[in-house]
C-alpha cells in the first residue's frame, strides 16, 4: 500500500485580490485538475484569511515531488497559468511549507510528526 503523504503551506495573494483568486478556483479548466491528478495529488484545499492562503495537499509521492511532476509537465493550461500569476505574490515568506504540531484522526493523536 502505498503511503499518502499530507503537507501544508501558506502562500499569499497580491494585495486586493483574495476574492478575483477565489473565484477563478471555484472550478478550475480540466486540463488543470487532470494534471494534478496525474502528478500525484490526491486532495488539494485552499483556504483563505485576507491575502493569506492555506494549502493541505495530500498526494502520493511526497508532495515536492509531485509537485516538481507539475513543473516538468507545464504550463497544461498556459492561459490559466498566466491568470494565476497575476494574482499570486511572488518574494521572500510568499510560499513557506508549515511545520506539523500536532494532529488527530478518529482514532488517535499524534505530535509533530503528523
Amino acid at each position: 500500500m502505498t503511503a499518502i503523504v499530507r503537507t501544508a503551506r501558506r502562500t499569499r495573494v497580491r494585495p486586493g485580490m483574495a476574492e478575483v483568486y477565489a473565484r477563478v478556483h471555484a472550478r478550475l479548466p480540466e486540463a488543470v485538475f487532470e494534471s494534478l491528478r496525474e502528478a500525484g495529488i490526491l486532495s488539494w484545499r485552499i483556504w483563505s484569511i485576507g491575502d493569506e492562503l492555506f494549502h493541505v495537499i495530500e498526494s502520493t509521492p511526497e508532495t515536492e515531488a509531485a509537485l516538481e511532476k507539475l513543473r516538468e509537465l507545464g504550463p497544461v493550461d498556459p492561459e490559466w497559468a498566466e491568470l494565476i500569476s497575476t494574482l499570486v505574490f511572488e518574494g521572500p515568506g510568499s510560499n513557506e511549507l508549515l511545520t506539523p504540531v500536532w494532529g488527530m484522526d478518529a482514532e488517535r493523536q499524534w505530535g509533530g510528526e503528523g
